[in-house]
């Protein structure tokens, strides 16, 4: 238990003081690192009283003389959940060229609005149900093996990528792999004067093999056959206030989940902004996960998101009675 505290002190201070680990010297501009933490209280008002660490993040990606055409990042995240273990999230490179790139390795595979929105930029405190469980590899890892092209055109009003992958996510590692993955997204961006719209969506094939998906399919069965998942989405932003939403959906071979998301975000001013969100998400399987929650948010921003805490209470009907959920969390960044 010592040396794993020992390791984390270690990493955590060249993370955060690197000259000190390198003879004063200034850090190589071609690496850039961020790291942040949002710590948390949460409780359902009833019984349950407890304080986490939700995530701390830490990330390397190449800087802008590292090279004209090639790139990469590595990420790793610590959380309370995970039991005292750094997890691996993500280690890619990618090639440049014009406005198309070509990115390989463990990566999240292009699908859905909202799980591409940063954690830390998120009104919200979590994503929606649907879109936790209904992305690609949502309940495998949410990452996957794989290449994937990426398009930016029309001054990167329009995006476009299509990607292969294992199949698998990232839970486990198959030498004889039987069934892979497609994804194809497309989003297209409007400029309307002092705000923007934007759409898109998402598709997705799978020849799934042997894959154990909670909530999605039944929890006594792991799943093999065609999985096939699409997404809409849509959100205008302005300078005073956001709304988006986003339908998913995923059909196996008769069996479907499917949910939806609506938020909206007030900004009063730079400091004080609130949020509203309906979150429903459904499925064959569990009825008390079918009931949609209700939820309300309050961000204080002391240095815009670097320093910013945040309030939101959820509510959710489980049969005659009314489950709550309040957090409060704290979120800084450490760069």
């Amino acid at each position: 238990m010592f040396r794993k505290y020992l390791y984390l002190t270690v990493f955590i201070l060249m993370m955060v003081f690197p000259a000190g680990f390198a003879g004063q010297e200034k850090p190589p501009e071609k690496v850039d690192w961020h790291a942040y933490t949002q710590l948390r209280f949460s409780t359902n008002l009833k019984n349950n009283y407890n304080f986490s660490v939700r995530r701390l993040k830490f990330w390397l990606h190449s800087g802008p003389d590292f090279s004209k055409h090639w790139s990469f990042k590595a990420q790793a995240i610590f959380m309370s959940i995970s039991k005292e273990k750094f997890f691996l999230q993500d280690i890619y490179g990618q090639y440049r060229w014009k406005n198309s790139s070509i990115c390989f390795g463990q990566f999240i595979p292009q699908y859905s609005l909202q799980r591409f929105q940063p954690d830390f930029l998120l009104p919200n405190m979590e994503r929606a149900r649907a879109v936790n469980l209904l992305i690609p590899d949502g309940t495998l890892g949410v990452r996957d093996i794989g290449v994937q092209y990426n398009l930016f055109a029309m001054e990167k009003k329009l995006q476009f990528n299509i990607g292969l992958f294992n199949g698998y996510g990232i839970k486990d590692y198959r030498f004889n792999n039987a069934g892979m993955m497609i994804t194809q997204n497309f989003s297209y961006l409007i400029p309307i004067k002092n705000a923007s719209l934007k759409f898109g969506f998402s598709l997705m094939y799978r020849k799934a093999q042997n894959l154990y998906l909670p909530f999605v399919f039944s929890d006594t069965l792991n799943f093999t056959g065609n999985d096939f998942r699409f997404n809409i989405n849509g959100i205008f932003s302005s300078k005073i206030f956001d709304v988006q939403a986003e339908y998913l959906q995923a059909n196996l071979d008769g069996a479907v989940a499917k949910g939806y998301y609506v938020i909206s975000t007030i900004r009063f001013n730079e400091k004080n902004h609130a949020y509203f969100m309906y979150d429903h998400y459904t499925n064959a399987y569990d009825s008390e996960r079918n009931n949609p929650w209700y939820v309300a948010g309050y961000n204080y921003l002391f240095k815009s998101t670097d320093i910013m805490l945040s309030l939101e209470t959820g509510f959710t009907k489980s049969g005659q009675e009314w489950n709550n959920r309040t957090v409060l969390q704290f979120q800084i960044f450490f760069h």
